[in-house]
């Protein structure tokens, strides 16, 4: 049920997300230490990913930060690994935005993978956390765009390392169907390290009942990735106080109510964030110069585009100018090092420019 992220989108992403923190303005430790384009393997793409979040946490640019790790841990291919520091930074992250049930997940995914130093360390950054928001009793394996499911932390002895709990899976909007969330109960069996779907049903917002699916199909089976291997020894290190003899219903229409409030308010920039604002119209500004002078090398410039190009222009006007050049380099990097990511921004800012009216008439 889990809805898997392209691989494309989550790439433009962190591409994208590491641009604006290139371009961000008065961060210059941070734009100064974006490390150049990595043409190695997806693992040396990730870890200098990482590295850039990890980066943007310690200059305070916490929600980039999530942007770029939510896109690591979310669902990969079972080939590739995601690293418990990957969990512990956007568990920071989350705290920074204010998200305590999504930092203790992460921290709770990133014990189940870390040695025992590493733990300890972990340990005391989630005793922190729990003396200042308490103990959640449902918590998100990320809260990125594409989902979230949530593990109910009560869990039911079944005897022999054998366990059940409840989740619940929140969707970003509503499918076709009307589906807004599902929940499940799954059994673990924490020896041999499988799960087995023992049934779930999906509902509308409103907590309306539209089908039920999995009763009497599933079979046990080990984990399809490493999110899937990491929340299912996250379960298996199951707290003893919360012990049950009974699952109760998980609530999954408040969590989805809850995620999907989260979701809104990471991605409205507040009134005051001007620099943030400053820094993509920069960047703008640099993609639309550069479309407009390709158009112009091809002798097919219209009207229409340098409306846009003059637009970006006055809006940007009031910019200090090492910003406007410090974009023109970040956006020159990225043309060269991934086209098509380059390609959609541009035609994003000219998307943006014609729909408040750059162009009178369309």
């Amino acid at each position: 049920m889990r809805h898997q992220t392209k691989r494309g989108a989550t790439h433009c992403r962190h591409v994208i997300a590491v641009f604006l923190l290139a371009v961000i303005g008065p961060s210059v430790a941070v734009g100064a230490s974006v490390p150049p384009a990595v043409d190695g393997s997806q693992a040396d793409r990730d870890a200098a990913a990482a590295r850039i979040a990890a980066q943007a946490i310690d200059a305070g640019h916490p929600a980039e930060a999530a942007g770029i790790l939510e896109t690591l841990v979310a669902p990969r291919h079972h080939m590739l690994s995601i690293l418990p520091a990957w969990h512990r930074d956007l568990a920071r992250a989350y705290v920074a935005l204010g998200l305590p049930d999504g930092a203790e997940g992460q921290y709770r995914l990133a014990l189940a993978g870390a040695s025992d130093d590493e733990a300890r360390a972990l340990g005391e950054e989630l005793e922190a956390l729990f003396a200042k928001k308490g103990v959640a009793v449902a918590v998100p394996d990320t809260l990125g765009p594409n989902g979230a499911k949530y593990f109910d932390l009560h869990w039911v002895d079944r005897d022999h390392g054998s366990i059940d709990f409840a989740t619940a899976f929140a969707l970003p909007q509503d499918d076709a169907d009307g589906v807004a969330f599902t929940t499940a109960v799954y059994r673990a069996d924490c020896v041999a390290l499988k799960t087995q779907l023992l049934g779930g049903a999906a509902f509308s917002l409103s907590g309306q009942k539209l089908r039920s699916f999995g009763e009497g199909e599933g079979e046990a089976a080990r984990p399809a990735n490493d999110l899937a291997d990491h929340s299912l020894r996250m379960i298996c290190r199951r707290d003893p106080e919360l012990k049950v003899k009974q699952l109760a219903s998980v609530d999954g229409g408040t969590l989805t109510a809850r995620y999907r409030a989260q979701r809104v308010k990471r991605t409205v920039p507040p009134a005051h964030s001007t620099q943030a604002r400053g820094a993509y119209d920069a960047a703008c500004r640099a993609h639309v110069e550069m479309f407009v002078g390709q158009l112009a090398a091809e002798g097919q410039v219209s009207g229409p585009s340098w409306q846009v190009r003059d637009w970006w222009d006055v809006r940007t006007e009031e910019l200090a100018g090492d910003r406007l050049v410090g974009a023109k380099a970040a956006v020159a990097a990225l043309a060269n090092a991934d086209p098509g990511t380059a390609r959609a921004f541009q035609q994003a800012c000219v998307q943006e420019a014609l729909a408040r009216g750059a162009v009178p008439g369309l």
